[in-house]
């Protein structure tokens, strides 16, 4: 069976880029995969070991000779591609977020482009007359971000589809009613696998690389920093663990998209030298910031339906992880991971977990058996590649004539 594989790759700034490179060599062990990828800032993609590689052009003539094709959508701007070829060449659409309009709008307005006519169209096709007043308070710039997870902008790429494929139930059901009729499976966000820069590196060695104090309570953020991640509400838990702990350390680990928000935050708080923000790292970096952490805060509302793969990796790490009660967090067993309602305080939902798990190292340590355990039975790259290679058989027994 031949299969292609629509995604960004490394190095371009996705995690799903991340996320295909790690399990497109699994997926390799069972079937004939090309990854198509288009050129970074002019690099050729890293495409791993046993994979094809054909680019977004050659795919287009090649397309038909494809027994399944895997479309991965998301909102980062690396993800135009997948779109458009999702709509010339249907098949199987992975939706790494349940929004798609963050993408559709830097389609039509990101990189100094202004193409009102493609957002209007767009918006009129899926939401009729409620999405052409949409595409003029756009247009108007009166829109606000909150209007792109109130309307999802997805429904003709995944009517479009053979089949669709999410990462939790959440996404699932809504995605039932957006296309009718279409195939929607599961495939839970695997926890990926630490590359083998730091294959054996412990906690103590991973704070001793990065210059980081050995006995200090350390929390992470990772991924980039926005404001669906609630940065007031990290801080200000932060805030409360800091004022029990004087050696306790936050550290934000990826790019900082709140436009200064965060830096003000930080002053207001006066966090300033408890705070350290890292930006965008690679994928080992992240992960020796991973190793050198005692506890994450991993909040989202509102929620484009995503599954967090940061959350993922710091399961399978056994860190404890502080999530908000919604979509994919909301699968998370109870006690493996802690969680908050959104209506609550959600500042004093962190430091209170903060805290407690700062101060009770038995009561920390059974919550990161727990994030261990499930990520080795429902994360695990190998059962996650079984339901691809699944869901790509599938996908050629009804496209061949034997399958008819």
């Amino acid at each position: 069976m031949r299969v292609a594989w629509l995604s960004p790759l490394p190095p371009a700034t996705s995690g799903i880029a991340d996320y295909s490179a790690e399990l497109l060599p699994a997926i390799a062990e069972r079937v004939t995969v090309d990854a198509v990828a288009p050129a970074h800032r002019g690099e050729r993609p890293n495409v791993p070991a046993g994979v094809g590689f054909v680019t977004p052009q050659a795919f287009d003539r090649a397309a038909p000779s494809y027994d399944a094709v895997f479309h991965h959508l998301g909102n980062n701007p690396h993800h135009e591609f997948v779109y458009r070829a999702a709509l010339r060449h249907p098949g199987i659409a992975v939706f790494h977020d349940f929004v798609l309009h963050h993408l559709i709008d830097w389609m039509a307005f990101g990189d100094r482009r202004v193409d009102a006519g493609l957002y209007r169209t767009i918006a009129e096709e899926e939401e009729g007359d409620l999405g052409l007043r949409l595409s003029s308070l756009r247009c108007k710039m009166v829109a606000t971000d909150f209007e792109k997870f109130l309307f999802p902008l997805n429904r003709r790429v995944a009517q479009a589809a053979h089949a669709i494929v999410v990462h939790n139930q959440d996404a699932h059901d809504r995605m039932e009613g957006i296309a009718p009729g279409v195939p929607v499976t599961v495939i839970p966000h695997n926890a990926g696998r630490p590359p083998r820069e730091v294959d054996g590196v412990t906690r103590a060695e991973a704070r001793r690389l990065l210059g980081l104090p050995t006995h200090a309570f350390l929390v992470g953020h990772f991924g980039y920093i926005t404001r669906p991640k609630q940065p007031a509400a990290v801080i200000g838990g932060f805030r409360r663990l800091a004022d029990t702990r004087s050696d306790a350390l936050l550290l934000m680990v990826g790019a900082d998209n709140t436009g200064g928000g965060l830096s003000r935050l930080v002053a207001r708080h006066g966090l300033t030298d408890r705070v350290r923000v890292a930006g965008f790292v690679d994928l080992a970096l992240f992960y020796l910031y991973l190793r050198a952490v005692d506890a994450v805060v991993n909040l989202r509302y509102p929620t484009a339906g995503e599954s967090s793969g940061t959350a993922a990796r710091a399961l399978a790490e056994g860190r404890a992880t502080v999530v908000t009660n919604l979509g994919s967090f909301a699968e998370i067993p109870e006690g493996a991971a802690l969680k908050i309602e959104i209506d609550a305080d959600l500042a004093e939902g962190v430091g209170e977990r903060l805290v407690r798990l700062a101060e009770d190292p038995a009561f920390r340590a059974g919550v990161e058996e727990r994030a261990r355990a499930y990520s080795r039975t429902t994360l695990s790259p190998e059962r996650c590649r079984d339901l691809y290679v699944a869901a790509a058989e599938r996908e050629a027994a009804a496209v061949s004539p034997s399958g008819a």
